[in-house]
């Protein structure tokens, strides 16, 4: 069956569904990651100058049969860099799949990647609807569309942690064991428990940003590892946001009572009430508060970017992460603009964002691919 995949999988024939087996049957061991490279590189090679390949290739590309050798000109080459790219490295595999009738491709990082603590790795589609199993197979929670609901089992007595990757451009929801609900914004790793049974602490840890509706349970706090910062909360809705290219870690809190205390120092501590916002300086290492509306922070999960007196230079870094692209301003005064408003991203693509910040602030600008160049008018 795997070879009927494969086949269509390379003649870019498959559906998300065939795409996403043969992304798991690649991930299953080393030798068959080894195996998908050589046919890759002996489909490459066979007939480049069609975009289809038929059965009599195939039966001769899974034997290994060498095949003749052909003298490759710049259309070959211009060939092999519209088809399928895999690279393999470390254990990991990044795959580009490339439609040749629509122009279109399938990336993985289109999906949402959960590594579990077995070591295997799943790649969850938005479209999909599926059971989670543990590594003895067991049904322990189930995926619907963009979200991960986990059940609860006391049986279980050992810890295992999970780490769910959201790529940029996404969004996913994971409802945890305990039934703490955690919204994960895009460019986010979080990683958790599959039961939080067997220790008086829930810890989590986040990478990104995420905003967390705990579960309240007196006997257990529930504690966010940001970095060099740890929160505490019994039950309480706050957003945290903690990307590795900001210099700070956010922490709004909306309702309850959170502590935040740095890692290496418990003293250096502050405990938030409702309203409140706390910046960690990575650098100066001090923590600074403020009020603030909540909902600004946390309108992400509703798919809207408010902001209220931001610059120009920090609302692109949302909309770099929001639509998976790299914004390169050339214009220092649109920079250090400041902008008030709401901006609805579900229902606008990336230019049509940018074309309104154009009518406050004229620039010009332009896309290549992900790549948006801004300059002075």
């Amino acid at each position: 069956m795997i070879h009927d995949l494969l086949y269509k999988y390379l003649n870019n024939e498959a559906s998300e569904e065939e795409v996403l087996q043969v992304f798991d049957w690649i991930e299953k061991s080393d030798k068959n990651k080894a195996d998908f490279i050589q046919l890759k590189k002996l489909w490459v090679l066979s007939v480049p100058n069609s975009n289809a390949k038929n059965l009599y290739d195939w039966n001769l590309i899974k034997a290994q049969i060498p095949l003749p050798k052909k003298k490759f000109y710049s259309k070959t080459l211009k060939y092999v860099a519209t088809i399928a790219i895999v690279f393999a490295s470390l254990g990991y595999l990044t795959n580009v799949y490339f439609k040749a009738d629509k122009k279109e491709s399938i990336e993985l990082k289109d999906y949402v990647v959960l590594e579990k603590s077995s070591g295997k790795i799943e790649y969850i589609s938005e479209k999909s609807n599926k059971n989670i199993k543990d590594s003895l197979g067991n049904i322990i929670g189930k995926q619907t569309n963009k979200e991960l609901v986990y059940y609860k089992n006391s049986a279980i007595k050992t810890v295992t942690y999970n780490t769910i990757k959201v790529p940029f451009s996404k969004t996913f929801k994971v409802v945890l064991s305990d039934g703490t609900t955690v919204h994960l914004n895009s460019g986010t790793t979080f990683t958790y428990p599959e039961q939080f049974n067997v220790a008086n602490t829930r810890k989590v840890i986040l990478k990104g940003e995420a905003y967390f509706e705990v579960f309240k349970d007196k006997n257990n706090p529930f504690i966010v590892e940001a970095n060099d910062v740890n929160i505490e909360v019994l039950g309480t809705t706050f957003n945290v946001s903690n990307y590795e290219d900001d210099n700070f870690i956010n922490c709004v809190l909306t309702e309850g009572s959170v502590r935040l205390s740095e890692k290496e120092n418990q003293e250096n501590s502050i405990i938030l009430k409702p309203n409140d916002k706390v910046t960690w300086q990575k650098n100066a290492r001090n923590f600074t508060l403020e009020q603030v509306k909540p909902y600004n922070y946390a309108a992400w999960i509703n798919g809207e970017l408010v902001f209220n007196k931001e610059s120009f230079n920090n609302i692109a870094k949302k909309i770099e992460r929001y639509y998976d692209v790299k914004i390169v301003n050339k214009y220092p005064f649109l920079g250090s603009q400041e902008f008030t408003g709401t901006i609805k991203i579900k229902e606008k693509d990336v230019e049509t964002i940018l074309d309104l910040f154009k009518l406050d602030t004229p620039f010009k600008y332009t896309k290549n691919n992900s790549i948006i160049e801004i300059y002075n008018p």
